[in-house]
């Protein structure tokens, strides 16, 4: 593999890590909205399978920011590796 294909095959490594954060974006705002739906119907619930599923979404949402920063920290670290090589 030469150097361009590799340069190459790098800022499409890049772009996925790029798409992947913008697909993740996406799909919070998605769930946000109906988990907000859900806990306005659900309030008050003791129903433990309602209590499960708000145990759930909290154990997600605090996987949300560390899951943002791995995406960026890729499309970085590739891009310094890119750039290092000319």
């Amino acid at each position: 593999m030469s150097i361009a294909e590799l340069k190459a095959t790098l800022g499409a490594a890049i772009e996925s890590a790029r798409e992947g954060r913008r697909t993740l974006d996406q799909a919070i705002a998605e769930a946000e909205s109906a988990a907000s739906e859900a806990a306005r119907v659900l309030r008050g619930s003791r129903h433990a399978e309602v209590t499960r599923t708000h145990s759930a979404l909290r154990s997600a949402q605090a996987e949300i920011e560390p899951t943002r920063r791995r995406f960026d920290a890729i499309a970085e670290k590739v891009g310094d590796y890119r750039s290092q090589l000319g």
